[in-house]
């Protein structure tokens, strides 16, 4: 029997949870990597299976989050951290239930309420359909309580495809591939790994570094995250389970890095040059040291000489030096080794008086701000504008977009966002742009 009815709510999206389950899943060629298939379901001997065929679940779907985290390193690098999902499913017929083999997901007298069951999140507003989550099943948890009603709720949990990749452990081979630009780097690991072909799962730009050859012996995801550190590139799962690999000039000359998509503000309708002020509930703000970088040691794998970036002055103006070093780049030579230095150096050799993060309540002003806070995504290039009791001028920056989260049920929706401040990547010598293209007047991008 299906949940409840869910009346429709005013000014809310139409929100769409679904499971990809075998009973509703196209057959897949020979040889697709298939889970819990004594043939095909063993690592690295197949390729994972193709486009699932989706069964709604969202009428029995009473709330829900989603979690796409960004983690700060020092200086400009940032780790995606794995994206998670968590819904609450109305069970009172056991439809959820795994050891409810008379249920509607069994096939061939086994349940198909497992881990690894493909799952996303969705959301539609205004004709427009947003990916919010795409990944596979954890768990199918019963909190063991039988409500009154024939009420019972399951929880289903999910993570994202860096999950899957976190698991894969490439096996050490003969060195292959030197030279090869950071982007071809990426899909040789990704094809190594059996992760999807096809634009639909991989959006990978061709990377500026040149890097060492590929031999394995570590996890697929490690070795595309130190890929990403290597170039200072982003790498990241998006909403769509897509993964997403960014040279370092994507932040730099990509239309929705380098220009704000969306300006908040506390007086919302104030016209500013960049766009006119959305709502937002906090805008939080921090001044410290956690990306302070003054003395950068970087060394290539393999090998080479350390190479140090070190910044007087930021030495002196915060008492002693603060180190980061690196001995696992994939640079080919030290000299290019010692230009990424001096770009981590520029970045972090002052602490940051950054908004930390920004929390918008999109009932506030539907219209407006549904379409930000379902659409913005990781990389997207954002403005705030605070105006603190007792001070005679806003605070007003640019930042990055680099974690997402929503967390929802039947009357709220909250979207957080994770922020990296971007007032560094404004000022680096960027040809054809009419601001950043100036000579003599900005920083020189390797």
């Amino acid at each position: 029997m299906p949940g409840p009815a869910q009346p429709a709510r005013p000014n809310w999206p139409r929100i769409i949870t679904e499971g990809g389950f075998v009973t509703t899943t196209p057959v897949q060629p020979a040889g697709t990597f298939l889970l819990d298939d004594t043939t095909y379901g063993k690592l690295d001997t197949g390729t994972l299976g193709g486009d699932i065929t989706w069964s709604d679940i969202s009428p029995w779907t009473r709330s829900g989050s989603v979690n796409r985290p960004g983690n700060r390193q020092q200086g400009p690098l940032w780790t995606a951290g794995q994206g998670s999902a968590s819904l609450t499913l109305h069970n009172g017929d056991g439809r959820f239930d795994p050891d409810n083999l008379s249920g509607p997901y069994v096939a061939a007298g086994a349940t198909e309420l497992n881990a690894m069951v493909p799952v996303r999140v969705r959301a539609t507003w205004a004709g427009t359909t947003y990916s919010l989550f795409s990944g596979f099943a954890d768990s199918w948890a019963d909190d063991g309580i039988n409500y009154a009603g024939r009420y019972a709720e399951t929880t289903l949990t999910a993570s994202d495809g860096q999950k899957a990749l976190n698991g894969i452990q490439l096996p050490p081979v003969t060195p292959a591939g030197a030279g090869e630009a950071s982007g071809n780097r990426v899909n040789r690991i990704l094809n190594a790994a059996g992760w999807y072909t096809g634009t639909a799962y991989r959006q990978i730009a061709a990377g500026l570094t040149t890097l060492q050859a590929y031999t394995g012996g570590d996890s697929a995801w490690n070795m595309l995250q130190t890929v990403a550190d290597t170039e200072i590139g982003d790498l990241y799962i998006d909403g769509s389970g897509r993964l997403v690999f960014r040279s370092r000039y994507g932040i730099l000359n990509d239309t929705r890095s380098s220009t704000p998509q969306a300006v908040f503000g506390d007086a919302p309708g104030t016209a500013e040059t960049a766009g006119t002020e959305n709502a937002y509930y906090t805008a939080s703000r921090n001044r410290d040291d956690t990306t302070l970088a003054n003395d950068i040691q970087a060394t290539r794998t393999g090998g080479g000489v350390m190479q140090q970036a070190t910044d007087a002055a930021s030495v002196v103006t915060y008492k002693f030096p603060r180190s980061y070093a690196r001995s696992d780049l994939l640079q080919q030579d030290d000299a290019t080794v010692l230009s990424w230095a001096q770009w981590v150096l520029y970045i972090s050799k002052a602490g940051e008086a950054r908004f930390d993060t920004l929390i918008i309540k999109p009932l506030r002003d539907p219209a407006n701000l549904w379409p930000l806070a379902l659409g913005l995504d990781i990389g997207t290039r954002i403005q705030i504008w605070r105006r603190p009791p007792g001070t005679a001028a806003p605070v007003t920056r640019d930042c990055f977009i680099r974690g997402i989260a929503h967390t929802w049920d039947t009357g709220s929706w909250q979207t957080t966002f994770t922020l990296q401040d971007a007032t560094k990547y404004g000022s680096f010598l960027t040809l054809n742009h009419a601001t950043l293209g100036r000579l003599d007047s900005n920083a020189l991008a390797y």
